[in-house]
C-alpha cells in the first residue's frame, strides 16, 4: 500500500485486492477509482495522482501531468504562435552590464512558472537540466532569465507529453547508477553540476541534476562528488530493497577515469583539498558493496543531466532509460479548466 494524503493505492491478487476494498468500504465512505491489471475486466488506464499508469501487453507506461506543460505555455502566452523548438535550452552568452532585473510582476511570475517546472520536471529527465538553470535566477530575475523561460516554454509547446517505460524484464536486483559532472559550469559561481539516472535493471526509477555545494578545482573533483551523489542515491535503495527481503547489487557507471581513480583507491593521495567527509564511498568500493564501471566517453546517458545537447543526442540518452516523447492526449488527461485553480498534485 502506498499512501498520499487520503489516497491509497494496493498491489496485490484479485483476492487480495477484494479482501481490502471490502474491509475498508464496511468502515468507510471510499470512491474506487479502478483496478488495473491484464485481465479482460481490469482497466488498462488509471491515473494516480494525477499521473497516468497503463497497461500494455509488453509492460507499464507512465506518465506526467500533462496540464503543468499546458499552463505553462498558457502562463507564457505561446498559445497563439506556432515556434517550437528542438531542445529546452542552449549555452548563452549574456552580458551582466546590460542585462536589466525584470520589474515586481514579471519577477512574480517568473518565479511561479518556474516552481510549476520544476515540480513537473521530478517525472520528465529532459527537463531536468534546463529548470535547475532557471531556478539559479529565482531570487533576482533579469531580462535574460525570462527569455530562456520563453524558450523552456517554446520547448514544452513541441514536447508537453513525456511517458516512461517500463517493459517486462528478467527479475533483477542489480542496480545500475550513471553519474557525471560538468565542471565549473556556473558562470558566476563557477561550481559544477552532479548528473545521475538510477535504474534497476532497465528501469528507470530516478534521476537528478543538481548544483555541486562546493567549488570543484578540477574536473576530476567534480567528477568524484558527482560518483559520491550517485553511490549514496543507490545505496539508499539498496536499502529499501533489502527491508523488502531483496539483497540488491550496485554498478556504477562513470565516463570520467580519474574520479573513478578517486573512488577506488584509499586516501586523499595528492587531492588533499576533498572533503574527508566523502571518503566514505573509498570503504564501500574496498568493501564490495559498490562496483565502478567506466563507460565510454561518447555515450553517457547522464549527459542530459549536466549539459546543453543537441535533439538527436538528447532523444539517444533519453532512449536508453526507456523515456520518450509521445503525441496527443491520454484521454484520463485531466484538462485545464482554469489554470488558477489547478494546485501541483
Amino acid at each position: 500500500c502506498v499512501l498520499h494524503g487520503n489516497d491509497f493505492t494496493f498491489l496485490g491478487t484479485d483476492a487480495s485486492l477484494d479482501t481490502v476494498q471490502k474491509a475498508m468500504t464496511s468502515r468507510y465512505e471510499v470512491k474506487v477509482r479502478g483496478r488495473l491489471g491484464p485481465s479482460p475486466k481490469d482497466d488498462k488506464s488509471i491515473r494516480i495522482l494525477n499521473g497516468i499508469l497503463t497497461w500494455e501487453k509488453d509492460g507499464l507506461v507512465y506518465e506526467a501531468d500533462q496540464r503543468h506543460a499546458e499552463i505553462i505555455i498558457e502562463q507564457l502566452g505561446l498559445m497563439k504562435g506556432k515556434e517550437t523548438l528542438s531542445t529546452p535550452a542552449t549555452e548563452t552568452k549574456i552580458d551582466d552590464d546590460n542585462d536589466p532585473d525584470l520589474d515586481g510582476s514579471h519577477s512574480t511570475k517568473y518565479r511561479a512558472i518556474v516552481a510549476r517546472a520544476n515540480f513537473m520536471a521530478h517525472d520528465r529527465p529532459d527537463l531536468q537540466f534546463a529548470v535547475k538553470e532557471l531556478a539559479r535566477d529565482m531570487s533576482s530575475p533579469t531580462n535574460s532569465s525570462w527569455v530562456a523561460l520563453q524558450r523552456f516554454g517554446k520547448y514544452l509547446k513541441r514536447r508537453p507529453r513525456c511517458v516512461i517505460k517500463y517493459p517486462y524484464q528478467p527479475a533483477t536486483t542489480t542496480i545500475h547508477v550513471s553519474t557525471d559532472a560538468d565542471w565549473a559550469g556556473e558562470r558566476i559561481s563557477r561550481k559544477s553540476t552532479s548528473g545521475g539516472m538510477l535504474q534497476l535493471g532497465d528501469h528507470l526509477l530516478k534521476s537528478w541534476s543538481s548544483t555541486q555545494s562546493v567549488i570543484a578545482l578540477s574536473s576530476s573533483e567534480s567528477e568524484f562528488y558527482a560518483i559520491v551523489k550517485g553511490c549514496s542515491q543507490a545505496l539508499g535503495l539498496r536499502a529499501l530493497m533489502k527491508d523488502l527481503g531483496m539483497d540488491a547489487q550496485v554498478k556504477l557507471l562513470t565516463d570520467a577515469t580519474t574520479g573513478k581513480a578517486i573512488a577506488g583507491r584509499r586516501g586523499l593521495g595528492r587531492v588533499r583539498h576533498i572533503d574527508v567527509s566523502n571518503l566514505w564511498v573509498q570503504v564501500k568500493v574496498k568493501n564490495g558493496d559498490v562496483e565502478l564501471h567506466k563507460i565510454k566517453n561518447d555515450f553517457n546517458p547522464s549527459d542530459i543531466l549536466t549539459k546543453h545537447l543537441n535533439e538527436m543526442k538528447m532523444l539517444e540518452c533519453l532512449d536508453f532509460v526507456n523515456v520518450h516523447m509521445a503525441d496527443g492526449r491520454h484521454e484520463l488527461a485531466p484538462s485545464v479548466a482554469n489554470s488558477e485553480d489547478v494546485d501541483l498534485q
